[in-house]
């Protein structure tokens, strides 16, 4: 009981007294933490693509020049971004609503099941 108390308290101090446009973007991409998540999912995944043309280029020199292209490196940083945010703002835009002025971050689903699944991909 003790920490629904805490969480309430900590959710009063974000109240927000109007539920316009600005203070939903605020909501979402400040306090839901979207932003710092989609920093968190591109930057790592970029590093892992990297770290597979470095592995490419040193352990397989001849196919590497033979096939390699400079888009394709391009490709491969751009879209580690894209994919978070497809997967990460997006449904947190179509989600998100301020109740009370409380901001409450992807818990509006239209249904359960989709829930489940989002939540199961995002690891919450």
């Amino acid at each position: 009981m003790l920490a629904i108390t805490y969480i309430l308290e900590i959710a009063e101090a974000y109240r927000y007294e109007e539920a316009g446009p600005a203070a939903l973007a605020f909501c979402i991409l400040f306090q839901g933490r979207t932003l710092a998540s989609l920093g968190h999912n591109g930057s790592t995944a970029c590093l892992v693509v990297l770290t597979l043309d470095r592995y490419w280029k040193l352990v397989h020199p001849i196919h590497h020049r033979k096939y390699y292209r400079r888009w394709m490196l391009y490709v491969g940083l751009f879209l580690p971004w894209l994919n978070g945010f497809a997967s990460y703002l997006l449904p947190a835009i179509g989600t998100s609503a301020i109740v009370n002025g409380i901001c409450i971050v992807t818990g509006f689903w239209p249904s359960q099941i989709m829930a489940k699944v989002w939540r199961y991909f995002i690891g919450f």
